[in-house]
């Protein structure tokens, strides 16, 4: 069987792999997701997911449910190709908006985890409940996490050498 993961995964990853036909990984930190069949990444999708404020909790999960037209009475927003991950939360996979790039930090889900077509109508498609698990890793970087740009870490420097 074929591993392939496209960045370090803990060796627990080479086991999800194993285990599952059919893996659809999450990386919140990076807003990304992949498809993986047998081992082997077949498709790589932006996502979109919670924040601090109302977060998209990793760990792994089973596809509970499928429905190709859910409607959140909550949210009063159709949740089209939703794949349930969380029956309790009812999180789950679903078509979705995702703003342009550099208004991302100012969006983000109640705890779903948005895809744009055609990307989800492939997944919904591709996933069997029951037989498909979601691993969500990490978390979304705020804006109060982002790493200082070239001047602010030449400052910090400077600020930290000893002075002859």
């Amino acid at each position: 069987m074929l591993i392939a993961v496209s960045y370090p995964w803990p060796a627990a990853a080479r086991d999800i792999l194993q285990q599952y036909d059919k893996v659809i990984w999450i990386d919140q930190k990076a807003q990304v997701g992949e498809a993986y069949g047998r081992g082997r990444k077949l498709l790589e999708f932006p996502i979109m997911s919670g924040d601090d404020e109302t977060p998209t909790p990793d760990g792994i999960y089973p596809i509970k449910r499928k429905d190709p037209n859910y409607y959140s009475r909550k949210y009063k927003q159709p949740m089209t190709y939703s794949l349930f991950f969380d029956l309790k939360g009812m999180r789950a996979i679903h078509e979705g908006d995702l703003p342009d790039p550099e208004e991302k930090e100012e969006w983000a889900t109640h705890g779903c985890i948005h895809v744009e077509e055609p990307f989800m109508k492939w997944l919904y498609d591709w996933t069997e409940q029951g037989k498909t698990v979601v691993v969500i890793r990490g978390h979304r970087i705020g804006p109060d996490e982002e790493k200082p740009d070239d001047d602010e870490q030449l400052q910090e420097k400077q600020d930290h050498e000893p002075e002859d």
